[in-house]
């Protein structure tokens, strides 16, 4: 085999390996938290330091977590945000509560992408029929142990400062994935995309040579 066909087969190989690689890990279920693990990831939550009065209801939350099968599913959020921020008055913020809101969406949307858990769809227009929300934001979750692993994390916690600081109310609903598509088309255009890539840098590194 000549060294271009060579190196052209294992640009190729490495650009097929990332595409799959990249479908299993948005894709993959898991197997369902153990008691055991939903003990401890509690246990860490409740230890957090929260804004009185917001705490998690840790009550839904075990019994949400304890019904784990492993599968994606969505979140569609609503939101109403405070006029001005309410932060502590030593805080070295302030703006107003959608500003603070997305200082805490910013932290999020890195938590969600490490977990292959992203946003569908938000808009910052909410019909007006008497609830007066001002953002809906639908989030797709891998599974429920990423979503409470987020809450877990301290990145999760030293960001709900500004989540609480910014959100007056706010409302929300679960749905199974199996009801909603999951994004596995944009998914894999990406992957094939990133396998591209690789195969033209492959191909670029091997001519220099």
């Amino acid at each position: 085999m000549k060294r271009n066909d060579k190196s052209r087969s294992i640009g190729l190989g490495a650009g097929v390996l990332v595409f799959f690689s990249m479908i299993y890990w948005y894709s993959w279920s898991t197997y369902p938290l153990t008691q055991d693990e939903i003990d401890a990831y509690l246990d860490t939550i409740a230890a957090q330091d929260h804004v009185v009065g917001r705490e998690h209801d840790l009550r839904s939350l075990r019994q949400f977590l304890e019904e784990d099968d492993g599968q994606p599913f969505y979140t569609v959020n609503l939101y109403k945000f405070f006029e001005q921020a309410d932060y502590d008055s030593d805080a070295p913020f302030g703006g107003t509560g959608r500003e603070a809101f997305d200082r805490f969406s910013s932290v999020m949307i890195r938590l969600l992408a490490e977990r292959a858990s992203h946003p569908i769809f938000g808009s910052d227009w909410v019909f007006n029929d008497g609830t007066d929300w001002d953002r809906l934001v639908i989030v797709r979750y891998r599974s429920r142990r990423d979503i409470v692993d987020i809450f877990a994390s301290e990145a999760f916690e030293a960001a709900s400062v500004h989540k609480w600081a910014g959100l007056r109310e706010n409302g929300r609903m679960l749905v199974q994935g199996l009801h909603i598509p999951a994004a596995y088309l944009p998914v894999a255009i990406l992957a094939l995309f990133t396998a591209i890539l690789v195969t033209l840098i492959t191909r670029a590194l091997t001519r220099r040579s």
